[in-house]
């Protein structure tokens, strides 16, 4: 057995206790390819190297790295993640994203409808991808085991605590139940970073938040809290209810978390209104318009 098998059946047992704590992964930048874009990438026919196993079982890091390109810049040796999926994926960091000159969106891994672009380039050639580059929303995998224990659902949103030098809560951190998860939260570089979060750290579930319901293309009933969050490549939910709301100005995320919590759709902004950064990640996992 495994440590991270004798952890993650430690902290569940925990859990049934009532002592609610989850493991970390923190994820750099990485890329999911499709056979197709593999084969323009490495030549016809290629298939990914596994260079190490990772924490969700069937999942590895390849051998293989890509250079990913955008309007002001690129980034070298970039990792693919095996194996290979049905579209091609790259996800980023919002640094990254400032260096590649690629506008930020924040969605679930499979969730690619409408996203920015890029172009992939490896040594046997490059392609051109319509979509498919996206900032990782928050996300706690368990399996069907560990989630009864944790007394959480597929979908459900929860908070977690961060003790230490920079304490601090993550908020709507999606959980994704299935036979294909193992334990653990998985966070991108830029949030472990601000928290001092390593992949040695503990978080605390604080909160089980929750979310409405919406029914995805597949046909089932799946909880969601913006994008969606049961796990496979189905389409976002419909965006909330527009309702009237007086004009801003100045949008926090704090004030974006309010106005979804309400139905509101739409924030009305006044001409010299000032919008933090948060607030406009927050309103785009939320479907939530900031209009001037």
């Amino acid at each position: 057995m495994e440590n991270k098998d004798i952890r993650n059946g430690v902290l569940t047992y925990l859990a049934g206790t009532g002592s609610k704590f989850v493991p970390v992964g923190v994820s750099a930048r990485h890329v999911h390819l499709s056979q197709g874009d593999l084969d323009r990438l490495f030549g016809a026919g290629y298939s990914l190297r596994p260079f190490k196993a990772l924490s969700q079982p069937g999942q590895f890091a390849a051998q293989e790295k890509v250079t990913v390109a955008g309007p002001k810049g690129e980034i070298a040796n970039v990792r693919v993640l095996g194996p290979v999926r049905r579209g091609t994926q790259v996800e980023v960091t919002f640094s990254d994203l400032m260096r590649l000159g690629i506008p930020g969106v924040v969605r679930m891994s499979g969730d690619t409808e409408g996203t920015p672009g890029c172009v992939l380039k490896g040594p046997a050639g490059q392609v051109t991808i319509p979509n498919g580059v996206i900032v990782a929303a928050r996300h706690l995998h368990l399996s069907p085991g560990q989630a009864a224990a944790y007394g959480l659902k597929n979908g459900q949103a929860v908070t977690l605590r961060m003790t230490g030098p920079r304490p601090g809560l993550l908020e709507q951190v999606v959980c994704r139940v299935g036979d294909g998860h193992d334990l653990e939260v998985h966070l991108d570089t830029d949030e472990a970073n601000a928290f001092c979060i390593t992949g040695a750290s503990l978080l605390e579930i604080v909160e089980p938040g929750g979310g409405g319901s919406s029914t995805c293309s597949c046909g089932g009933n799946c909880q969601h809290d913006g994008g969606c969050q049961c796990g496979g490549e189905h389409s976002a939910p419909a965006a909330p209810k527009a309702e009237e709301a007086p004009l801003m100005d100045l949008v926090t995320e704090r004030d974006v978390e309010d106005a979804w919590k309400k139905g509101v759709a739409v924030i009305r902004c006044l001409p010299k209104c000032i919008v933090t950064d948060a607030a406009r990640e927050r309103a785009m996992s939320l479907n939530i318009e900031i209009k001037r």
